[in-house]
Order: structure tokens, then sequence, then C-alpha cells
């Protein structure tokens, strides 16, 4: 039987997989709490609607919408609603690169951040209704006579079921069916003049059917729920899960009605994710690592230098690489981007108010108690800006 996080250890573990690092004041006010109580004020940060932007926000300015997005994620009390989005926006990727409308990507972001808790079925929904996302795949082009595939087979391959889970020929009726589903300005419109009203056979069921329709089936095929039980392992808690536990995590999603929240509740409660051979086994993406150093120095705000640095690490908000999403795992790991990532601990560390660097402290909630034989020794005759760098800038902190 594997070892399973008890204590401080097993606080600690949470915090940086449902969020991205304790801050000294919640490492201090959690340290002590039953597992299950802190699973459970985890959770409640779910319950919070996303705050309003202030009167006459403008989300237009260069870097203004990355910037916004990093000071919530740098000042949610967990970060796990902020964790969550993050996750939804690698999953529905999609880049201002095409779209160069922030204000579209801000109120995508807002649809992540509202639904993403909830039921798949309404976030699916949301998503296809989304005039970011309708840009994005092309769906003002999917008219009655014409329809345009992009839409229907990212849907089905990287949102909803995966690779080998649909036909051509479900990606072509599917298109059918969104016809008609498309924006004006900075709105979702839907058509009459564009739809085509005929029969389809989607997945095995034919009828006149429309883009709500398909969506009712894709969450409702085995494969959906088994494909985003796996995504959300591999995010939250390793990033190499067997079959068998794949299939326990999909029954438990589908227990949970595809519910995300409860989902999550199931995931942090469970013995494979609080097994402590699985400690530090995912990799940091360069966005969770510029929050976690500025949770950790307790800092105010992230300055505008670490822009430049997620740029050179290969990971901008609101900018992934393609519909498939960024990168994961040691792919964030390169010679070049390791150097920036100590660089970055260095600038910060640079910026932490008096004490916050104090490397004892930093030890206690980077290690909470559980001090590696490696740190030990690597950090033998090391002491204050040099043993903080060393810490923050080693290998246990680059992994969650």
């Amino acid at each position: 039987m594997p070892r399973l996080l008890e204590g401080p250890p097993a606080i600690a573990h949470l915090l940086r997989r449902a969020g991205f690092a304790p801050t000294p004041a919640l490492w201090e006010a959690w340290r002590g709490l039953p597992y299950e109580e802190a699973v459970a004020r985890c959770l409640a940060a779910l319950d919070e609607p996303p705050p309003a932007d202030a009167p006459g926000f403008d989300p237009y300015p260069f870097g203004t919408i990355q910037q916004r997005w990093l000071e919530r994620m740098l000042a949610s009390p967990t970060g796990l609603e902020q964790k969550l989005a993050l996750f939804w926006h690698g999953h529905f990727a999609t880049s201002d690169a095409k779209i160069q409308d922030a204000a579209l990507m801000w109120a995508q972001h807002r649809t992540l951040r509202t639904h993403g808790p909830g039921p798949f079925r309404a976030l699916v929904l949301a998503m296809s209704r989304d005039v970011a996302m309708i840009r994005w795949l092309d769906g003002n082009a999917n008219r009655v006579g014409h329809p345009n595939e992009n839409y229907a087979r990212e849907l089905q391959e990287l949102f909803t079921l995966g690779i080998g889970n649909y036909t051509e020929a479900d990606v072509r009726e599917a298109a059918r069916a969104f016809t008609g589903w498309g924006s004006r300005h900075h709105d979702f419109v839907f058509r009459p003049e564009f739809h085509d009203a005929g029969p389809k056979t989607v997945h095995g069921t034919t009828g006149p059917l429309g883009g709500e329709d398909v969506v009712d089936l894709l969450v409702a095929h085995p494969a959906c729920s088994r494909f985003l039980a796996g995504k959300l392992l591999r995010f939250f808690s390793h990033p190499d899960p067997t079959p068998a536990e794949v299939e326990e995590a999909a029954a438990a999603y589908r227990a949970a009605g595809l519910d995300t929240r409860a989902f999550l509740g199931w995931l942090f409660r469970s013995a494979g994710f609080r097994n402590a051979e699985r400690v530090r086994a995912l990799v940091r993406a360069p966005v969770e690592l510029v929050v976690a150093l500025g949770r950790v120095l307790d800092l105010e705000r992230l300055g505008p230098a670490v822009h430049g640095a997620l740029d050179r690490m290969g990971q901008i908000l609101f900018q992934p690489p393609s519909v498939k999403g960024w990168p994961s795992g040691r792919d964030w790991l390169s010679s070049g981007a390791v150097v920036e990532r100590l660089a970055l601990a260095q600038r910060l560390l640079a910026e932490a108010a008096p004490g916050r660097a104090d490397p004892a402290a930093l030890e206690g909630i980077v290690f909470a108690g559980e001090v590696p034989e490696r740190w030990a020794q690597e950090a033998a005759g090391l002491a204050g800006a040099a043993r903080a760098l060393t810490l923050l800038g080693g290998p246990e902190f680059q992994l969650c």
C-alpha cells in the first residue's frame, strides 16, 4: 500500500496542486488543519463568482488582461478557482494572436471562470456561443450548403471526446448542426437563414439536430468522462495515470453528473492524490511558477518584468501556441528555460520585502517539514540570499 500524506505535508501538497503555492499567512493558518477541512475550504473558492471589473476598466492596453489575471492568481485566497480557469484556458485554447480583441478574450476568461466549476455541459454550451471561440474556429463561415468543420472537429477531438472516438461523418454532420451559430460584433447571434434544418446523424442519433443537441450527445458519450477525467488527473494529480485510474476517475466524474467541482472534491480526497510517491510529480508551467514565487515571497504585485520572462519561457496568457494548448511536463524545462527560471527567482527575491526572503521561513513553506536529503546536502554552507535563491531556483520548487 502506498504511504498517504498526512499533516502539514498533505496540506502543502494540496495547496501546491489545487492552487499555486501558499502565502506565508495562508501556510501559518492552514498548516495544522485537518485535511478534510482544507479540501472543503479549497472547494468553497469555486462557489464565489468572478469579481466584477472596476468601472471604466479598459482591457485594450497591451498586457492589461494578462496582468489582471496574474494579479487575481496572486491575490486569490487558495488559488483553486484561478488554477481551474487556467486548466480550462488550456483545454479550450483560444489565442488573441488571431482574435486581436482583448475584450473578447477577457469575456472568454469570465466564461471559463463562471462555468468551469459546474456541469461540463453548461461550460461546453457557453463556449460554443463564446464570440472569441466562434472567431477562433471560423464559426461565422459555417452556413447551410457550405459548412465549416473547424469547430465541429475540435469540439470532438480536443474538447469532449478525444482522438479515435468520432468519425469524419460525425464531424460533417455536427458542423451542419452548428450552421447559423455566429457573432455580430461582441455578441453571439443565431441566424436561422444560415442554419441547415435538415436531418443529420451524429453518433447514431438522427433528427433535425441543432448545436445544443450535439452538445448533449457528446457530453453523454462514454468517451467524454474518460477524456476529461484523464486530463484533470494529469493536470492536478500525476502525469501518467494508468488506464484503471482513468476509468475510476471517469466513473467518479459520471457519478457527479460531470460536475467539475464535485469531481475535484473526489480527486483531492482520493488515495491516489495523496500518494506520497507523487509529491512533486508535476512540472510547474511558467505561469504557475511566476505565481508560486510571488505567493511564497508575499509580493503585493508582479511587476512588468515577469511578462518578458513568461514570453521567454513560452507561456503568455491568452496566447496559447495552437488549438491544442500549451506543452506540459518536462517540455517546459529546456536548458534556456531553466536559466530563465533561475533569473526570474533572483529578480523576484530582490523585490521581496525585508524578511520575506528568509531562507528558514521559505524552507518551511516549500518542504513542510519533509526536507529532502538532496537539499540538506546542497544547502550546507549556504546562507541568506544565496540559500534562498538556491531553494527557489532549485528542482524542488520547479515541481509541484
